[in-house]
């Protein structure tokens, strides 16, 4: 370092959390993790504020939430979800910061600090790779599973200018008509929809065998974030749709008798038998559910210039209507028009998969990011807890 050039920086926590706000709000890193009110979310694990300036100044130049929670057999470990906040080209910033959070994992008695800025996989994060590899802190990989990470490292965001019917996919909007037509009914709330979203997610847990979250967790989203948060809601009416489908049914009876081409008419026969399926299905429906039905839904924060799904479920009896097309249609148009320029989709498999290629049809755009970095306050028991860190995570 140059001795003409060295600066000195100063570490500390914060309180005043608003100057936090405003110092994130301004930057290219921006993520709703880092915000004041997501430590709320995260109640369970100790919560603090970091945060880095000049020596004998006020503005700060980088600051992290940093969440602590314990571990096996005693140990502990520090996540900075989304973070650090800062300028990663400003090498000296760096190495300090980086320094003092060693400090810090130190005095919380954590094993290692975990942190996953929103540094895309490009000529700059390849930089960023080899500068925190040369201060010691070590790189998780470029991983390819969603469950490899705790934040994905591939991600489908949707810029306001790109989305308009103009620019989707016949097939996209094709199916967008078709759950127009399948008689729905939006709702856009808070709380008071939070049970029926609730039971999307449990059928979506149930379909896709994972564990997400509860009514409870949801609900303290939506309370953390009461002026920034919505559950977006697709409801069927089953009753007008079935009676939809039996008028169409007996018109496909109709046809069937006065047709005399016989190619044509073991099509018609076919799709009479689906016609009747489907009947039966929606009946079943209404006798086990009602006539009006949670059908998919969405819950989205929209904060600053970006917004985010940050879960989306269905109930899969109404997948052939194409009701999650809806419900992140009207998502993502809601937040845009609470002032977002930006949705973040979420995650994506590396290559393809079903997720990829359902928000694919959303035309948005696909990052990589650099992924997970840890940096280890103990050499010797890192790599055993890490391993163990692993175990616990696979489980899940």
């Amino acid at each position: 370092m140059n001795e003409y050039t060295s600066r000195e920086f100063e570490f500390k926590s914060i309180v005043d959390l608003k100057k936090v706000e405003n110092f994130i709000l301004k930057s290219p890193l921006f993520d709703i993790l880092q915000t004041p009110s997501w430590r709320n979310v995260k109640d369970e694990w100790k919560s603090e504020f970091l945060g880095f300036t000049e020596k004998g100044e006020t503005e700060l130049l980088a600051s992290c939430l940093v969440l602590t929670r314990s571990l096996p057999l005693g140990f502990k470990m520090c996540y900075i979800p989304r973070g650090i906040i800062m300028d990663y080209s400003d090498d000296e910033l760096l190495s300090f910061v980086v320094l003092k959070l060693k400090e810090y994992g130190k005095k919380e008695k954590a094993l290692f600090i975990k942190f996953d800025p929103l540094i895309e996989e490009n000529s700059e994060g390849k930089r960023l790779i080899e500068k925190l590899t040369l201060l010691g802190v070590a790189y998780g990989g470029r991983t390819k599973e969603i469950h490899e990470t705790i934040q994905f490292r591939f991600d489908a965001t949707i810029y306001k200018d790109d989305y308009s019917y103009e620019k989707l996919s016949k097939k996209f909007n094709s199916r967008l008509n078709k759950a127009k037509k399948a008689f729905p009914e939006i709702k856009i709330g808070q709380e008071e929809y939070s049970e029926d979203f609730a039971r999307l997610m449990t059928l979506t847990e149930t379909r896709k065998v994972i564990n997400l979250r509860d009514k409870a967790y949801f609900e303290k989203i939506l309370a953390t974030f009461p002026k920034n948060s919505a559950i977006v809601i697709v409801y069927t009416n089953v009753k007008e749709l079935l009676d939809e489908v039996k008028t169409e049914t007996l018109k496909l009876s109709k046809r069937i008798k006065d047709i005399s081409n016989e190619k044509k008419k073991v099509l018609l026969e076919h799709q009479l038998l689906e016609k009747k399926a489907e009947v039966n299905d929606l009946e079943q429906i209404i006798k086990t559910s009602g006539e009006i039905v949670p059908s998919a839904g969405n819950l989205i924060i929209y904060y600053g210039e970006k917004s985010y799904n940050l879960y989306a479920g269905m109930d899969d009896a109404f997948k052939k209507y194409y009701v999650s097309y809806l419900s992140w249609d009207e998502s993502i148009k809601y937040s845009f028009l609470k002032g977002a320029l930006m949705h973040d989709m979420g995650g994506v498999e590396a290559d393809s998969g079903g997720l990829r290629s359902f928000k694919k049809m959303f035309n948005p755009s696909f990052k990589e990011y650099v992924g997970e970095f840890d940096i280890p306050t103990n050499r010797l028991l890192y790599p055993l807890i890490k391993r163990l860190y692993k175990m616990r995570k696979d489980k899940k």
